[in-house]
């Protein structure tokens, strides 16, 4: 995939050139699985895909087509069948899945997203896709960036990212938005010009969405740049973090992470985006602590003085020697599972009972100090070891067929390409295996 396509000054493509530029970076074979709403955006990366397939004979690229129906407007099943419709007059396999069961009366739109992407996920496996396109352009990217401007809360470097590239779902499978440098007009145009109709979805005109009002104000100047640097600062910091990671960092029964006092003093920002992350793993949050929660954070742990201070759920306990991380134990509500069921504690945890009898999972208060080694603060470790779990049946026993993996909860269900150098170490250090690679080969 061109880097154009993700920098903020990047030169718009044409739907033919940006499908072909992608198709271009995959590393063959590939099953393509495109998901089309029925808009525009979506419309068009399906017939540019398609024809470049066609037109150079891929045989080793597969492609099919998914639409979800939310299951939020009457018109969806209707819309999806339309879209089945002409993948069937392209010869492309197209697939509807539904949103089942009840809608949460808020965050409605982040709901939508998170069962869209797993319902997607599923299928994907089903078929046995190996990566998931979407249709992200140019104006959803300037949306994004400017929505996220005025909040800029998560961005511990002070860049904006924008909408990734690439961005892997569930640590299960790669999402590509090949058209990124795509503007909706151009894409419009194109579509007309080769006589292809495409649905409008009325809540893109609903003024009670941040987006909607966000494009309209973006209307009044269509022409205006995209503001950052489209994801590599973002890029270079994560590997900086990797390799601060490995120099200063050891993360003990992957309950209580050590971070030498040499580490402290070193990139600032490189350790704010470091610890943000760490502090965002140990607490079991997919977000980092606030701006000002970080920001205090930091000055604590430039500072002479030991001590200890708590954010976002995590205990930051200051010594002469280093500074040591841990999950604060309280506020960790139980969890029980029935036989051959799975959940997650804490944020930290994914917990999966495979024996015959329900478990229940707890904070194991002060029997959990001895497993950390005799040269660590008592304090922390028993601290550390208070907040870890402990597994028993209800008859009290210790359960035996129980599995227990570490959740690192800011990347495993969605981590953006700009993060994945910082997150395989991590990963790795809590004994987990790296992250899935993209792809695409130049990636």
């Amino acid at each position: 995939m061109s880097t154009d396509a993700v920098t903020g000054d990047a030169t718009a493509l044409m739907p033919e050139t940006a499908a072909a530029e992608f198709l271009q970076s995959l590393s063959p074979p590939a099953h393509i699985l495109v998901a089309v709403s029925g808009g525009s955006d979506s419309i068009g990366l399906l017939i540019a895909l398609d024809q470049q397939l066609k037109s150079h004979s891929r045989r080793d690229i597969t492609l099919s087509a998914a639409t979800i129906d939310h299951g939020l407007r009457a018109a969806g099943a209707d819309e999806a069948r339309e879209v089945a419709a002409l993948c069937a007059s392209r010869g492309i396999s197209h697939f509807t899945r539904h949103w089942e069961g009840e809608k949460p009366a808020t965050g409605l739109m982040a709901a939508a997203r998170e069962a869209r992407y797993e319902l997607l996920a599923e299928l994907a496996e089903e078929i046995s896709a190996n990566l998931i396109v979407t249709a992200h352009t140019t104006d959803d990217q300037r949306e994004t960036m400017v929505m996220r401007g005025k909040r800029r809360l998560g961005e511990v470097d002070g860049l904006g990212t924008g909408i990734a590239d690439a961005m892997l779902f569930d640590r299960r499978i790669w999402i590509v938005r090949p058209f990124l440098a795509c503007r909706r007009v151009d894409i419009r145009a194109w579509l007309k010009m080769r006589g292809i109709s495409w649905l409008d979805d009325p809540s893109n005109a609903d003024m009670r969405y941040e987006r909607v009002r966000t494009r309209m104000e973006l209307d009044a100047d269509p022409s205006a740049p995209l503001s950052g640097d489209g994801g590599a600062g973002r890029a270079a910091l994560s590997g900086k973090a990797a390799a601060w990671l490995d120099d200063h960092v050891t993360i003990h029964a992957n309950a209580l992470c050590v971070i030498d006092r040499s580490g402290l003093s070193a990139d600032k920002a490189v350790v704010a985006y470091a610890l943000s992350y760490l502090a965002a793993v140990f607490g079991g949050r997919t977000y980092a602590p606030g701006r000002v929660q970080m920001e205090r954070v930091l000055e604590f742990v430039n500072g002479a003085d030991p001590g200890r201070r708590t954010a976002g759920g995590v205990v930051f306990d200051l010594r002469r020697d280093g500074l040591y991380l841990m999950r604060e134990s309280r506020n960790i509500a139980p969890l029980s599972l029935a036989p051959g069921k799975k959940g997650n504690w804490d944020g930290r945890f994914e917990i999966s009972n495979s024996g015959q009898t329900p478990v229940g999972v707890r904070a194991a208060g002060m029997e959990n100090a001895a497993i950390f080694p005799s040269n660590l603060p008592k304090g922390a470790a028993r601290r550390a070891g208070a907040a870890m779990p402990l597994i028993a049946t209800e008859a009290g026993t210790k359960a035996a067929s129980v599995a227990v993996v570490p959740n690192l909860a800011p990347f495993d269900r969605f981590l953006t390409r700009f993060d994945l150098t910082f997150a395989d170490r991590l990963s790795i250090a809590f004994g987990r295996e790296a992250y899935m690679r993209p792809p695409l080969s130049v990636l």
